[in-house]
């Protein structure tokens, strides 16, 4: 797998279903002992006046990581079908929580923010999770298996995150498919098409996600 790029799933379970997936022979069975890890996650999403990075297909938030440290995330979407996204992700590590426009030039980005929004950036919204993260060693890949549930909160009001994502680690990403599949041979499963980014930028009446760049 590329350097940076991050490939993932979304997808949307019931309570019951997660449970029952949980406690399944499926999931136990790739499970790797002593992996779960509970956090809570804040990230403040950031663009200018006039979404100059989102319309160069740039999603750039900072996230409090929930153990005392903090990261700036770049993300580009390459591809996105059928609730699997395929971005493009540069993380800066900061010492403080608050937007940090350089630095991500020699990342792989090409640029730096600054030359995108000279006059610095503003929040647009809040993104605010406890997540639960679980490695799971699949034949022919390892996968993160992460359940989110939290909330977007924006101007123009609030929506409720419950969701689970499968993230590609390392491996190839045939075998993260199949596994969704077994899942939904064994729950109700759907797909969540809309990214955090997409979904906070409809509470501001801002409708779209970011526009592809190729690879």
């Amino acid at each position: 797998m590329q350097k940076n790029v991050e490939i993932e799933l979304k997808l949307l379970l019931s309570k019951s279903d997660l449970e029952k997936l949980l406690a399944s022979d499926l999931l136990q069975g790739v499970l790797r002992k002593g992996s779960e890890k509970k956090r809570n996650l804040v990230s403040c999403y950031y663009d200018t006046a006039d979404l100059a990075l989102k319309q160069q297909g740039i999603a750039y938030r900072v996230r409090d990581k929930g153990d005392g440290t903090f990261e700036a995330t770049v993300k580009t979407d390459r591809k996105s079908a059928e609730g699997l996204s395929e971005r493009l992700e540069m993380n800066l590590p900061l010492k403080e929580n608050a937007a940090v426009l350089e630095g991500f030039g020699k990342l792989g980005l090409g640029f730096e923010l600054t030359e995108l929004a000279p006059n610095g950036v503003k929040k647009l919204f809040t993104v605010d999770v406890v997540r639960t993260t679980y490695i799971l060693d699949l034949v022919g890949a390892v996968v993160e298996l992460a359940v989110d549930k939290g909330r977007i909160i924006a101007a123009g009001g609030e929506d409720a995150i419950d969701e689970v994502e499968l993230e590609l680690v390392e491996g190839k990403v045939e075998a993260l498919l199949h596994f969704a599949e077994q899942m939904g041979q064994l729950v109700t499963v759907r797909t969540e098409k809309r990214s955090k980014f997409a979904r906070g930028l409809a509470l501001l009446g801002m409708e779209g996600d970011l526009p592809a760049v190729k690879a």
